[in-house]
Parts: C-alpha cells; structure tokens; sequence
C-alpha cells in the first residue's frame, strides 16, 4: 500500500467510521439481538431467560387476536391512505400548476401541514373531533357530524387516516408538481395540434411522465403508513378499546406495556418482513411500468 492510498484510507475511515459506528450500534446490533430475543421468553427485566425456538413467532399468528386485528387496521389505513394522498395529491398538483393568480398561495396553504409535527396535528385534530365538529354538526342540525368520533370501535382507521392524508398531501404535491414541470412543452402542443382532448393528452402524456413521482410518492406513503405510531398516539392512544391499535403501537405495548419482550421481538420480526415484502413487491411491479412507459 503506497503513501496516497494509505491516506485515502484515512480519510474514509476518518468520514465513515463515526456513521459506521453509530448504524451499527443504533441498528445492526439491535436487530441481531431482537432475532435472538424473539426465540426467548425474557420479559426485558430479568437476566436470564430460556430459548423457547418458534414458540412466540406461533403464538403471534395463531393465538394472539389482538396482534391480527392490529394487522387488518394498518393494511386498512395504508391502502386508503396510499389512495388518498396519491389521489389528492396529483389534483392538487395540477390544480396549482394552472396560471392562476393565486396558486403560490393556495400551493403554500396545502404544503403546510406537511411542516408541522405529527404530534402538533395530533392534538389539532383531537381538538376538531371532540370540541369544533360537533358544534358545527349542532349549529347546522347533522346529526352525523355530532357524534363522538373518537370514542366509536368501528371506522377508527378512517378517523385517523383524514388527519394523515391532510397532512401527507403536501408532500404528493410537491412532488408531482416537479414531475408536472418537467413534462416538455413542446410534446403537449403537438398532442393539442394532433387533435388530443384533454382526457387523452393525461392517460398517454401527462400519466407516464409522472411514473418516477408515482414511485417516489408511494414508497414515502407506504412505509410511513405502515409504521404509522405518533399521530395515533396523540389523537386516540390507539384506543377505545385498541380500536385504533396499529402493528407498531402494539408491539411497543406488547413489549414495554406488557413486559413481554421475546414476544414483542417476534412481532417486530415479523413487521419488518411485511415491510420488506411489500417494499420489494412494490418496487419491482413500479419500475416494471416505469420500463413500458
């Protein structure tokens, strides 16, 4: 090893040695020890344990009723919040892509939900829930509008997904405002030349344009709806009833509430490989149609 190459060494050591640190303590080794612990009985207290093999990963998808029904209610929210912020985020889009006036104020209004803390629209909309909508419900006599959304066991996934999507939305724009802008000019007045409505000019050139914001948007709005924690907690608590219990809040109960951290282990396991399967699945079908595009 000459004097040149020993001192780029150093200075990559001197760069990526404090990262490197850092993942593989605040990462790496918390996974491993979870695959460990996911086989053991430990409750996260006492210093000794026993090996117990599969016996948590069965418990989890045989037994454990609440840990399905925290399942079903995150793949309900993700869905409909992949539809929703996808949806709602490319009309935005287009809505302030137009030569108006005002778009810079109505883009601005629409991306700022997306800079406040999750736990800070948490409560905001806790407060609408339980205090302003009933009284506008009252004010103009709808009766839908006057019941207690946070107390119902049915539909808490959508009562949580509105302060989601609202939130996630300005986000989608953003991004597909950029895809939007980086369709060429001179393709659209050839599509209007050509005789192409307005319809057609969006399925055959807006549409494919906007593939690689597509991807970008829906990684970012799976995986957050997946491992969807804070705005639950600040709005519900995943209550009434763990009504609203999504897989990660109940795995950190499962865990620290419940002082059983073999199992909760099993399930962080198994989340991450949901995640990981759905991402890659994702992934693969997305830059399919980005390939025939």
């Amino acid at each position: 090893m000459n004097r040149k190459t020993g001192l780029n060494v150093m200075v990559n050591l001197v760069f990526i040695g404090p990262i490197f640190i850092l993942y593989t303590t605040f990462f790496i080794i918390p996974l491993i020890l979870s695959f460990v612990y996911s086989a053991t009985d430990w409750d996260g207290l006492q210093k000794t344990f026993s090996f117990i093999g599969l016996r948590n990963y069965l418990t989890a998808f045989t037994m454990d009723t609440e840990f399905r029904n925290a399942v079903r209610f995150t793949f309900v929210f993700t869905f409909w919040g992949f539809i929703g912020v996808n949806a709602i985020g490319l009309i935005c889009a287009m809505m302030v892509n137009l030569p108006l006036r005002v778009r810079n104020l109505v883009r601005t209004c629409i991306y700022v939900p997306n800079v406040i803390s999750v736990l800070v629209v948490g409560f905001l909309w806790r407060f609408l829930y339980r205090s302003l909508i009933p009284e506008i419900g009252k004010i103009l006599r709808i009766n839908f509008l006057q019941q207690s959304f946070l107390t119902q066991f049915k539909g808490m996934e959508y009562v949580i997904l509105i302060p989601a999507v609202w939130q996630s939305v300005g986000f989608a724009m953003l991004i597909y405002l950029a895809g939007l802008q980086g369709i060429p000019s001179d393709l659209r007045e050839v599509m209007i030349l050509d005789g192409a409505n307005a319809i057609r000019r969006f399925f055959h050139l807006t549409l494919p344009f906007l593939v690689p914001s597509f991807i970008a948007v829906s990684f970012t709005v799976t995986t957050g709806a997946l491992k969807v924690f804070d705005i639950i907690m600040a709005l519900t608590g995943g209550g009434p009833g763990k009504a609203s219990e999504s897989i990660a809040i109940h795995i950190y109960r499962e865990g620290l509430g419940s002082m059983k951290y073999g199992l909760g282990s099993a399930k962080a396991i198994i989340f991450a490989l949901i995640i990981l399967i759905i991402t890659v699945l994702q992934f693969i079908y997305l830059k399919s149609k980005e390939i025939e595009l």
